[in-house]
């Protein structure tokens, strides 16, 4: 069964997949590009499984998909995006 790992930063997205066979392959895509995808993670996942957008992806061939990500954690640091109190 297939394994994805799954860095999604603020630029861009990495993933690393785990065929079968334990091959490794992996994927680097733009986090951000609306023109392409919606959710690069998602593309990624379909690219590297060899499905075009339209074709489901097939849950009973993937046992795992773990992610990670730094988006929250850098705008707090960048003090980016809205105001938020914590009370």
């Amino acid at each position: 069964m297939w394994q994805f790992w799954v860095d999604r930063g603020g630029t861009f997205t990495d993933i690393v997949a785990r065929k079968p066979d334990g091959e490794l392959q992996t994927c680097k895509l733009l986090s951000e590009n609306p023109e392409q995808y919606e959710d690069a993670a998602v593309f990624g996942i379909r690219k590297l499984l060899g499905l075009t957008k339209d074709q489901a992806i097939p849950a009973g061939k993937i046992e795992a998909v773990k992610m990670g990500t730094t988006v929250a954690t850098n705008a707090l640091l960048e003090r980016k995006g809205e105001r938020t109190l914590l009370m």
